[in-house]
């Protein structure tokens, strides 16, 4: 597999937020091969009863699974710090999301009470 530099993306604009992803991206050889990347830095919030962003995360315990098709998901778990955690369930969708495949908008960001936080962001490259 060929190697190429690692990609980092955070931005933040008026109504949408991108999560950092930094991992040294591979890309498949043949039609029908399939990267696997795992335990690359990655960005999350957790969501405000409302959906928007609120405290920013940080964490490495990811996965990404990419194809010659121009297809990727993504999903980073992440533990949220004590203080932290929503009172109740909360979530966000349809955000920024920074993949190695690009940018998308496929996405949803999910925390919970109990400390724990899920990032996943999807790209279709063959939808029109």
């Amino acid at each position: 597999m060929k190697k190429i530099a690692t990609l980092s993306l955070i931005a933040l604009t008026a109504s949408s937020f991108v999560p950092v992803l930094s991992m040294g991206v591979s890309h498949a050889q043949s039609a029908n091969a399939a990267t696997i990347d795992k335990d690359f830095t990655c960005g999350g919030f957790v969501p405000n009863p409302d959906g928007t962003p609120g405290t920013f995360l940080i964490g490495s315990d990811s996965h990404s699974v990419a194809n010659n098709g121009n297809q990727t998901t993504l999903k980073c778990h992440f533990t949220i710090p004590a203080g932290s955690e929503p009172a109740t369930a909360t979530h966000s969708d349809g955000f920024l999301c920074g993949t190695f495949l690009g940018v998308t908008t496929d996405s949803k960001m999910t925390a919970s009470p109990g400390g724990n936080a899920v990032l996943t962001c999807r790209v279709n490259g063959n939808k029109a």
